[in-house]
């Protein structure tokens, strides 16, 4: 067996019949006036209201955007806070020969690098704020390509606090902080040759979110198996008088 080979894809269709276009790992959370090739309009100071601990972009001026980082052209999460069918990103098996050896990982850090080395990440967005409790802002939960499949994210409330507990996720996902335990999406599978592991989405920055542009990383972490031909040595016995 070989490594798989994955890429990650977001879905630009609808939520029944999904166009998905590959994306780099990275994500971007920007102020309201950003545009394809250009993310880099400063996310605004929030304004505390003192009501919500978290707050989406459905209401100005606390309306910072999520962005995923596509080749060619970079791809808007329209409804940052709640579910949207470009919300659902697929992690794609392409090699068609091997897939995973056990259940892979959906994760986020700071940067590639870290996500190389598993570096906790430093950022507010995933590291969360006072006013979260120190809860990431961006989640995920493993879902299923289909119309209909997402009903508890569209129920999902910005003031939710992310699953913290490790007893179900209903609509609230799990918070995505590097490799600690619940502050990822653990599949509930393997990925097979051939398959995809699909998650729904979600970013819900807090009142007391730091100003300016910030930049973060999807990754998959995953085992696979390698078959290593075994050195098979002859050992000749030569008699002779």
């Amino acid at each position: 067996m070989a490594e798989p080979t994955i890429v990650l894809q977001l879905n630009e269709g609808t939520e029944g019949t999904p166009t998905w276009a590959t994306i780099d790992t990275g994500a971007r959370w920007v102020g309201p006036d950003a545009a394809d090739g250009a993310l880099t309009d400063p996310f605004p100071a929030p304004i505390a209201d003192g009501d919500d601990a978290f707050f989406d972009k459905d209401t100005a001026p606390n309306d910072g955007e999520l962005w995923n980082e596509k080749a060619g052209t970079d791809t808007h999460c329209t409804l940052a806070g709640r579910n949207g069918n470009t919300e659902v990103l697929q992690a794609l098996e392409t090699g068609a020969t091997d897939g995973t050896a056990d259940p892979p990982e959906f994760c986020a850090y700071d940067d590639a690098t870290d996500g190389s080395n598993r570096t906790a990440p430093t950022i507010w967005l995933l590291v969360g704020t006072t006013g979260t409790g120190s809860l990431s802002v961006i989640r995920a939960v493993e879902t299923t390509v289909a119309a209909g499949s997402a009903g508890g994210w569209q129920a999902q409330l910005h003031d939710e606090d992310p699953q913290t507990t490790g007893t179900g996720v209903a609509a609230d996902g799990y918070q995505l902080d590097g490799d600690k335990t619940d502050e990822k999406v653990v599949c509930a599978s393997a990925l097979a040759a051939s398959g995809a592991k699909s998650f729904n989405l979600a970013a819900c920055a807090p009142h007391d979110a730091t100003a300016g542009v910030t930049s973060f990383v999807y990754q998959l972490q995953y085992t696979y198996t390698t078959l290593v031909p075994a050195l098979l040595v002859g050992l000749g016995l030569f008699a002779g008088m």
